[in-house]
């Protein structure tokens, strides 16, 4: 990639509606949440870069912290 292009985090909550325009443009909108742009608490984050030279849109799952309830019981459990 010769260009850096930059990624956004996105945090989603359940009901969390999430646009792209055709330019990249993101619109994320969630009237249930208050909490829309705090990743603590989110149910999972995203990463988003728009690559404008291809018209492609990526996105990565971060951190699933949805599952963040589940992660110290299977530590726990290796440990002892």
């Amino acid at each position: 990639m010769a260009e850096n292009r930059s990624e956004m985090r996105i945090p989603m909550q359940v009901g969390t509606e999430f646009r792209i325009r055709n330019n990249g443009d993101i619109i994320l909108d969630n009237p249930e949440l208050e909490l829309a742009a705090d990743t603590a608490a989110a149910d999972a984050v995203l990463s988003y870069r728009f690559d404008s030279e291809s018209g492609e849109h990526v996105l990565r799952l971060l951190d699933p912290v949805a599952e963040r309830a589940l992660r110290p019981g299977r530590k726990a459990a290796s440990q002892g």
